[in-house]
Formats: structure tokens, sequence, C-alpha cells
């Protein structure tokens, strides 16, 4: 019997006190609703009224452009605490296609985003010769990036860094 705290992820094995287990259920509710729930937290994904839903909440889609610029900034203030820099605020706006006929099924395509691009607007006090050591960490080590990039789906992220609003 195999501990699935000690079992190989991608080739490599980790102890228990490095993973982190994510956890949710979920419950149709009729009508391309789902009910779900995560440490205590209860929200609901929906579709638009022309395929189903009753457009009462979020795609399950949308969630997942959401979850990306949330991870992003949790990311963006842990590196920026780490290097010692002030964060003043952070915008994100995402813009993502998907290909509907892979969910459809009408044609030989992923379902899944094609294409994703981040936009990154951050006002902090970060020197100019540590801009690129410091969104390359960000980007490495941002799960929900990588989750998409390891995808396949061609991720962009343009940063727009000022200090003291001369960000755009």
């Amino acid at each position: 019997m195999t501990n699935s705290l000690h079992a190989p992820v991608h080739g490599l094995t980790t102890d228990a006190a490095s993973l982190k287990s994510v956890r949710a259920t979920g419950v149709w509710e009729g009508s391309m609703i789902t009910r779900i729930e995560s440490r205590g937290f209860i929200f609901r994904t929906d579709e638009p009224v022309p395929i189903g839903g009753t457009d009462a909440s979020p795609t399950p889609m949308q969630y997942v452009v959401g979850a990306v610029n949330g991870c992003v900034t949790v990311v963006i203030e842990t590196v920026a605490n780490e290097q010692g820099f002030a964060v003043e605020s952070v915008e994100t706006f995402s813009h993502a296609h998907q290909d509907v006929r892979g969910f459809q099924g009408t044609a030989d395509v992923s379902p899944h985003f094609k294409d994703f691009t981040l936009t990154v607007n951050l006002q902090a006090a970060i020197p100019e010769d540590r801009l690129e050591a410091f969104t390359s960490q960000v980007e490495k080590r941002c799960p929900a990036i990588n989750l998409l990039r390891d995808a396949g789906v061609a991720f962009t992220v343009e940063w727009n860094i000022g200090a003291r609003g001369t960000a755009k």
C-alpha cells in the first residue's frame, strides 16, 4: 500500500510536510448549476441561459480566470514581502479564448483555453535592476499560471509596474 502523501509526483517523491491538500465538493442543483463547498465557503457555478443555465453565477471557466487573478496577487504580495518591497496596489485583468467546439464535441479541439493574457498593474517601489528577477519569481511560483502553462495554454503576462501612482 502506498501512502498518497509520499507517492511520486511527476517522478519526484515529496514528504508530507511539503504537500498541501485542496479539496472541494460539488452538488448539481439542476439547470447547469453546481453548489460548491471548499473550506466552509460556498459558491455556485452556472451557465448562460442560451445553453441551459440561469446566468445567476459565473461559469466554471470564469472562476478559473478569476482564480488566476487572485492567485497571482497572493504571489505578488508574498514575493514582495520576501524581497522587502512595499506594495501600494495591484490590479489584474485576464482575457482568455476558449474554442467552444471542444466542449460541444463538434470538433477535435481542446476544450480548455487556447490562449490567456494576464495584465498586472502593480504599484510598488521595486528598483529597475530588480524588476526582472521579481516578475520572474512571481510567474515561476504562481500555481495557477503554471497550471495553465503546463496544460499547453499560450499564456502571456503583461507587467505594468510603477511606484507611487505611476503604474498604468
